[in-house]
């Protein structure tokens, strides 16, 4: 007579093994950063995007009332949108993605009246070139940890 046993694991050792491994899942859980320097650590890699023109306060001083679309050109560079319908305005964007999401943006509006400046409108600038501005080309965010 042979005796057939029963290989299937226990009761207690199943309900051992999901305990293990939810604490094995939350311990993970609560080490993923969630700054702005990543997308978690079950999501898949998203880098940083940075799109547009970069501006400063001290750039815009620079383009005067008065000024030539040629001008203002050399000093901001090209602008980003250039309406068809209406030539005299250049919109200069810039807009900064975090991988997870957030953004940064800001814009600058320039009006002209017989190919000339005739007014800027435009959204708060860094007053210069601030390494830790997320919009200046080539910015490396720092890796943060939240927890």
């Amino acid at each position: 007579m042979t005796l057939i046993r029963d290989h299937s694991p226990s009761v207690g050792t199943s309900r051992r093994l999901a305990l293990l491994v939810c604490i094995c899942a939350a311990t993970l859980a609560g080490c993923a950063t969630r700054g702005t320097t990543s997308s978690g650590i079950f999501e898949p890699y998203r880098t940083d995007l940075p799109q547009g023109n970069y501006l400063t306060s001290e750039m815009l001083s620079r383009v005067q009332p008065g000024m030539t679309k040629a001008a203002v050109r050399l000093t901001l560079g090209t602008p980003l949108l250039n309406e068809m319908f209406r030539p005299d305005r250049w919109i200069y964007v810039f807009r900064y993605q975090h991988p997870n999401g957030d953004s940064v943006s800001r814009h600058a509006i320039v009006y002209f009246k017989d190919d000339r400046v005739e007014r800027i409108e435009a959204d708060d600038m860094p007053s210069r070139e601030d390494p830790n501005d997320p919009a200046l080309p080539g910015f490396r965010p720092k890796p943060s940890r939240v927890q």
